[in-house]
């Protein structure tokens, strides 16, 4: 969608290039597709898409000036919206996400800071941190307990294990604090925050790409719990440019973000699994090093991550589908016990702004980009106007990113 004079089997085909703040599209001829009866799809003539500020997505979506939006929207915006569905002349309605975390937390495992490095590769640092979160009262708080509280794992094992979705996900303070003092985590200062084994105060900045106001509510309920153990969260917004840079080179100690698809197959590829690309917030210069064929990055040093590229490998050449499964099921296993990842919350309930007379949009659904595309896998070239012929639709996004994909550790 991005070079007009391309040839396209897509529905729609570009007659504006990049740079644009607005984007127009208009049906393809050439469009492989027709209905049941014969007509051509699809049946809306043209698109519109305006490139706009996220900050201003849910305004302009509740006057009216949208027909079709879900990215952007948060869960806390829906009783806004909702207020304004006659004023905006739309109907907003509530997709469950087949995420596996809304909400997630990723150590740094390749940090600069070798004192961090060392704390963030021991597996019962990163259980007592998650110990140390009431995942209960966040949900209350900010899903009104429509929220699914739990590690980032999937929420439908691709293979025979049930998803271990509660493993270190109980909120115990004494767990946790048991755990760290194991680590030799005992001296404190003088307003109670542990030491770290060089002297310093034990702080996590934990680093956000400043999109969501959803992850920032997050963090401060977990500030609160972390301080309690005796922990310093600090937050640490910044463009998402930045924030990917500084997670590579290792600046960043902690990343928050969310997780990947809840529903996989076996034949679908666990690739998130393991670190096998450099976009993985938890280890992305372990990826590198795989995508790199060893020549950047560096190589894992955890047995477990080692045995979870092995696995990746295996899975790359199976024939059976039900070793594949297996596959899944073992690498799932692996990253439960060993926190590679800190779910929080998952399965949350998406906004979706649908404009009134707009026909082929579902009340019920579920919203991801793996499976599903988000709207792809509802055929939006069947989408048309009620009473209505050729009319213009329009879809908001937020300004060009580096990638498409919502937020694979890699992107949202």
């Amino acid at each position: 969608m991005d070079n007009p004079k391309l040839p396209t089997l897509q529905p729609w085909r570009p007659t504006v290039a990049p740079p644009a703040e607005v984007y127009n599209a208009e049906g393809n001829p050439y469009f492989h597709r027709v209905d049941q009866h014969g007509r051509q799809l699809p049946y809306i003539d043209r698109l519109k898409m305006l490139l706009v500020d996220k900050a201003v997505i849910s305004t302009k979506s509740s006057r009216g000036e949208v027909d079709l939006q879900a990215r952007y929207l948060n869960f806390d915006q829906y009783p806004f919206l909702k207020k304004n569905e006659k004023l905006g002349r739309y109907r907003v309605v509530l997709w469950p996400t087949a995420t596996t975390a809304a909400v997630a937390l990723f150590p740094n495992l390749n940090a600069a800071d070798p004192v961090m490095r060392a704390l963030f590769r021991d597996r019962r640092f990163r259980q007592a941190l998650s110990l140390g979160i009431n995942r209960e009262e966040i949900n209350k708080i900010l899903f009104f307990g429509f929220g699914t509280v739990g590690q980032n794992t999937v929420l439908r094992s691709p293979g025979t294990r049930e998803a271990p979705r509660l493993r270190y996900a109980q909120f115990d303070p004494a767990g946790a604090n048991r755990l760290l003092d194991e680590l030799g985590l005992t001296r404190r200062d003088d307003r109670g925050y542990r030491l770290r084994p060089d002297g310093k105060r034990l702080d996590i900045i934990v680093e956000t790409s400043g999109e969501s106001s959803q992850e920032s509510d997050v963090l401060e309920l977990v500030t609160d719990t972390w301080e309690d153990l005796g922990i310093e969260l600090l937050i640490r917004p910044s463009q998402r440019e930045v924030f990917r840079r500084r997670i590579v080179s290792g600046e960043a100690m902690m990343s928050v973000w969310g997780g990947e698809f809840g529903l996989p197959t076996p034949d679908m590829c666990p690739g998130w699994l393991a670190p096998v690309s450099e976009e993985q917030l938890q280890w992305s210069k372990w990826g590198l090093y795989f995508e790199s064929k060893g020549q950047r990055g560096q190589p894992p040093s955890l047995p477990a991550a080692e045995r979870l590229v092995g696995l990746y490998h295996r899975w790359l050449v199976s024939t059976e589908r039900a070793e594949r499964a297996r596959i899944w099921d073992e690498m799932i296993e692996i990253n439960a016990e060993e926190l590679f990842s800190i779910g929080i919350l998952g399965n949350s309930l998406q906004p979706v702004v649908v404009a009134n007379g707009l026909r082929g949009v579902p009340d019920q659904a579920v919203y991801a980009w793996d499976p599903g595309a988000h709207f792809g896998y509802m055929s939006p070239d069947t989408l048309f106007w009620a009473g209505k012929g050729a009319l213009v639709g329009q879809i908001e996004t937020q300004r060009r990113e580096s990638s498409a994909a919502p937020r694979s550790q890699s992107t949202r």
